[in-house]
């Protein structure tokens, strides 16, 4: 339970949740607990999955399948994406790390990888949840809009394509996770604290550049 804990505390005293990874890296019991959470948020916003859904099935040809009555299936998938891409962030750490360090702990930063994921999961999820039970259903045109607008983006809302991608990509959470990934590869590898910022920053650049790229593929408002 003490690592189900920690997810909370590593908003507000990531340096003991870090010195315990250090100590004992663990990864399945915050996985758990992240799942768990975005599960129940998934499930939360299910109703306005279906009204966006619904809204892009309105302009397909006629006699297309509707997807929003296949919208609850895809919970059984959220563990299986969360998992993916904490293994992908992970990795990259783990490049990142050993190019500056020259060794790197792949379970270690695995388990940084959940924990730093909190507030970009986690807190996003629930402030996300929120925003939309707020605002109702009524504004919901397409999956992009179960993304309401935190960050950057709010100061340019129309922007669409890899700026759009960029922009929304950087959000108080997600600084804040930026922060929690500088401190925890810092502490759990004995990093000096520039370096630590050094392999956060230089992995939240390269989030930015993933995501943009995907909006500019797609052209349309991802995040």
């Amino acid at each position: 339970m003490g690592a189900i804990l920690d997810l909370v505390k590593v908003l507000y005293d990531p340096g003991a949740v870090f010195q315990r990874v250090t100590e004992k890296p663990t990864f399945l019991m915050p996985f758990i607990g992240i799942a768990v959470v975005q599960i129940l948020v998934s499930a939360l916003n299910l109703p306005f999955l279906k009204v966006a859904m619904q809204a892009q099935a309105a302009q397909a040809p006629a006699g297309a399948p509707d997807p929003s009555k296949f919208a609850a299936i895809g919970l059984i998938f959220v563990p299986v994406g969360i998992a993916i891409v904490l293994v992908i962030i992970a990795f990259v750490l783990w490049v990142l790390v050993s190019l500056v360090a020259g060794e790197a702990k792949f379970g270690t930063l695995l388990s940084v990888a959940a924990y730093t994921a909190v507030p970009s999961v986690v807190v996003l999820g629930i402030v996300g949840a929120i925003v939309l039970q707020v605002q109702g259903p009524g504004n919901i045109t397409s999956p992009q809009d179960l993304q309401p607008a935190l960050g950057l983006d709010l100061l340019a809302p129309g922007a669409k394509g890899f700026p759009g991608a960029v922009v929304k990509g950087v959000k108080p959470v997600s600084v804040r996770g930026l922060v929690l990934t500088a401190i925890g590869v810092s502490t759990t590898h004995r990093l000096s604290k520039g370096n630590g910022y050094v392999v956060a920053t230089s992995a939240f650049v390269l989030g930015l550049l993933i995501a943009g790229a995907f909006g500019a593929l797609f052209g349309g408002r991802t995040g």
